[in-house]
């Protein structure tokens, strides 16, 4: 178990947050010391989860304020199903490297959610899992010897205190995790986790409306683009060539803006950003040591809900226009292109596929719909399955199975993927990953992490890539770029 401890003393029985009255402590403690019961009894770790209900309030809000006090922290708004979810600090860390990074993940999370011990009140209807979490994501690609990556091949962790919610101002469910050992003191970690929450959750009115005062945005002092415009449009030409003979039928390809500023982002400040600025995305924010990772993206690469699996198709990008008689053209332009429709196609067919792996019967939605952001808009189909009755697939299987959809690498896969990691040369980290949360019944959301910024104090790099196929063309492909790097360089600023 990692907990933030600071100097701060406890706040003495009575005096927490509702949800740890006298009552509440009581409850937490009996769930901590069953579960150190059930860890000397089966000879190995156990993970312990008490919850109660948290009333109103504004989990972004509490994320904004408590974020500094853990060296790990994680916000999820969804657009799928409006539900928010706040974690602080770690009980337990889900890792991988390599290859089959995904599925050590996975194997892990079974062996914690199989013999957790749970307490407390759940509160129902909420619409974002069930019981713990196992919040955070994989990188685009494993390892590739770049000895400084800044994220992990692959982490999911079970956060200390979570907070699932049903929108700002909704009902919500507080639930504090440690992994126990067959010698941990109960008392003190029913006492550090009483600590988290009361630091968390202090000064937080009932309604939960807490503003987030945003600091001045901080000055560009420069901007480099990796790789450079004309070299980046050179591998759009040599990919193209590299299609028309045969190579593939489609590739992603991804560039970096690294830009250095005056003084330190403001990661909440882009947040309230992204949420305002980009209605109909999912923002998530992952701090991990002095990195975090944020972005507003449009696309899920996956979710599963009572047995129904969702894969959303989302490729062939056009422009907004200045007037609604002008974007309703651009739409026309998008729709009746050859071009965009072909590469369309590619992801659609790859997640029916796959996803007609692990379920009983698939439907495609069919024509495609237009997805109208703020200054793009995309081409998307829905894809839905249903998991036969007693089926032991999950959201991480799912993950596994559909990572990276030819939206994010390419088509045919390992093609495509050794081609970029010869010839992109960079480093994509998180960008094009995967990133959300799964419960312990195998639901879950994940997202595409696309339109989005990996920041490290001053420093931020921004990504974006674009869908190749035979005839695309360098020059609108870049542009193309461009406009998907706004959102994320409005939201820190960047001039």
């Amino acid at each position: 178990m990692t907990l933030p401890v600071d100097t701060v003393p406890l706040a003495a029985p009575g005096t927490l947050p509702g949800p740890l009255d006298d009552a509440g402590r009581a409850g937490l403690l009996a769930t901590v010391r069953a579960a150190v019961a059930r860890a000397r009894e089966l000879h190995r770790p156990v993970l312990a989860s008490w919850a109660a209900p948290l009333g109103a309030c504004d989990p972004v809000a509490v994320w904004s304020r408590a974020r500094r006090g853990t060296p790990r922290s994680f916000l999820w708004q969804s657009a799928w199903d409006d539900g928010l979810v706040v974690a602080l600090g770690t009980a337990q860390d889900l890792r991988g490297r390599g290859e089959r990074r995904m599925a050590s993940v996975r194997a892990a999370w079974a062996r914690t959610a199989a013999g957790t011990v749970t307490g407390g009140t759940a509160v129902a209807g909420l619409p974002s899992g069930e019981g713990p979490l196992a919040v955070g994501g994989f990188a685009f690609s494993p390892d590739l010897g770049h000895e400084q990556r800044r994220l992990p091949d692959a982490l999911l962790w079970v956060p200390a205190l979570q907070i699932r919610a049903a929108g700002r101002g909704g009902p919500a469910e507080l639930r504090l995790n440690a992994t126990l050992l067959h010698d941990s003191d109960p008392d003190q970690v029913a006492d550090a986790l009483g600590h988290l929450a009361e630091r968390s959750l202090r000064g937080v009115p009932a309604d939960g409306l807490v503003p987030v005062l945003p600091q001045p945005r901080a000055g560009t002092r420069s901007r480099v683009e990796l790789p450079g415009a004309e070299e980046w449009k050179d591998l759009v030409r040599r990919a193209t060539g590299h299609i028309r003979e045969g190579g593939f039928e489609k590739l992603v390809l991804a560039r970096e803006l690294r830009v250095t500023a005056t003084a330190p982002f403001d990661i909440p400040g882009a947040v309230g950003r992204l949420r305002e600025s980009n209605p109909g995305t999912t923002v998530f924010a992952f701090d991990h040591e002095e990195h975090t990772f944020l972005g507003a993206t449009p696309e899920y690469l996956v979710r599963v809900e009572d047995g129904t699996v969702h894969a959303l198709g989302l490729a062939g990008t056009a422009p907004r226009g200045a007037t609604p008689e002008e974007d309703l053209a651009l739409e026309r332009d998008l729709v009746g292109s050859a071009k965009i429709q072909h590469e369309h196609d590619v992801v659609v067919r790859m997640l029916r596929d796959a996803v007609g792996r692990a379920c009983a019967e698939v439907d495609v939605e069919t024509p495609p719909s237009v997805v109208k952001l703020t200054n793009v808009q995309h081409l998307s189909t829905k894809v839905r399955g249903h998991l036969a009755d007693g089926a032991d697939a999950g959201i991480l299987d799912l993950v596994e199975l559909l990572h990276p959809t030819p939206a994010l690498g390419g088509h045919p896969r390992r093609a495509a993927l050794d081609w970029l990691a010869g010839h992109e040369g960079l480093d994509r980290s998180w960008y094009a990953g995967a990133v959300g949360w799964a419960d312990a019944r195998g639901q879950g959301q994940f997202g595409v992490a696309i339109r989005s910024a990996l920041v490290e104090g001053a420093t931020a790099s921004l990504y974006a890539g674009c869908g190749l196929v035979a005839d695309s063309d360098p020059e609108a492909e870049y542009a193309e770029t461009v406009a998907k790097l706004r959102p994320m360089s409005n939201a820190l600023g960047i001039e």
